[in-house]
């Protein structure tokens, strides 16, 4: 059952350069260590860290929830084994989930510059309830 989906849209320019170096405040407030490890390997790190903001802005819209609910940070995008990027919930974040009955985000992300764009699925269990009940 979908519990919640969001999207975004982002302009390249829009995530200055400066932002994302160490000692700027912004990195360490919307991304992980991990996910900072793993942009360091990355042979564009910009475009993976303008990807990942994408997701998160799409996984925290699929929560439909306040704006000060939940950190960027805890929405975590790492690649998968196959490379593909993967959503780990943290915090708050996972703790609202849990109470939504989420069991896994989807998210889909991809660019073409200067726009980088994202999709985000909040998958719960189904409604066993709406299957096949007239009630």
């Amino acid at each position: 059952m979908i519990l919640g989906i969001g999207t975004d849209i982002l302009n390249a320019h829009q995530l200055a350069e400066s932002s994302l170096s160490p000692s700027d405040p912004f990195l360490r407030k919307t991304y992980t260590e991990r996910e900072i490890e793993e942009a360091g390997s990355r042979r564009d790190p910009h475009s993976y860290f303008a990807t990942r903001f994408a997701g998160k802005e799409a996984v925290f819209k699929a929560f439909g929830a306040h704006p000060d609910s939940i950190r960027l940070c805890e929405i975590e995008i790492l690649s998968d084994q196959n490379g593909a990027p993967a959503v780990t919930l943290h915090g708050m974040a996972r703790e609202m989930a849990d109470a939504m009955g989420a069991v896994r985000v989807h998210i889909s992300l991809s660019y073409d510059l200067p726009f980088f764009i994202a999709f985000a699925v909040m998958e719960g269990e189904p409604d066993l309830h709406r299957n096949g009940d007239k009630r």
